[in-house]
């Protein structure tokens, strides 16, 4: 699990859970340090003049702490970039910490509800070896995860079904909502699930679909 200063209690113990019942070797993995270091290198070497001050005007901040909507994304983006180097780092060099040979495979996590709205980052989760979910709509993906909570043995999916999909990628503010996909992106996983089944069944167009 790739937590950052940003991720959620709740968020780590379902990753935790679900990791003990299917058996997987799990690992868990603060990437505060990579983020730091990206925004310390931006620092020193775009916003601090030669005689060393910084323009503390252009320092990166989220919206929640005075900044812009394209500093804020900045700061959100890294924590995905950064998640999806640190996979691949992982993928080499795991089996070797464990003294064994080989390597392993970086799965993509983007589902093509994200994709078709373009709610993803570029290099984070949408990148990776195979996308077992690339295809699949969200919808699809939690009726999925309902069934194998049952039939398979895996009770954590049925509480991942009803946790709110949210990116985790903003500090939490007291008093104000959290961070929620559906809320990101304007629309509902529901109104993709019909876009994505209009164009692909119907060959509807953007506009064909209003």
């Amino acid at each position: 699990y790739l937590a950052s200063k940003n991720s959620g209690q709740t968020t780590r113990d379902l990753a935790e859970r679900i990791a003990h019942q299917v058996g997987s070797y799990h690992k868990f993995v603060m990437i505060d340090k990579i983020c730091d270091a990206v925004e310390e290198a931006f620092t020193d070497y775009v916003i601090t003049d030669d005689d060393g001050k910084v323009d503390e005007d252009l320092r990166p901040k989220y919206l929640s702490q005075g900044g812009t909507r394209t500093t804020d994304l900045a700061l959100q983006n890294i924590q995905a970039r950064s998640r999806m180097v640190m996979s691949f780092m992982l993928a080499q060099l795991l089996p070797h910490a464990r003294r064994r040979g080989g390597y392993l495979l970086v799965l993509s996590t983007g589902n093509v509800d994200e994709a078709l709205r373009g709610y993803l980052t570029k290099y984070d989760c949408s990148s990776g070896d195979i996308n077992p979910i690339g295809s699949i709509s969200k919808g699809d993906l939690k009726s999925f995860l309902v069934w194998a909570s049952t039939n398979l043995g895996y009770p954590a999916l049925a509480e991942i079904v009803q946790a709110p999909p949210t990116a985790e990628l903003r500090p939490t503010v007291e008093g104000e909502p959290a961070q929620l996909d559906e809320v990101d992106m304007g629309m509902t996983y529901n109104e993709l699930g019909w876009f994505g089944r209009l164009r692909k069944m119907e060959r509807c167009g953007p506009v064909q679909m209003f």
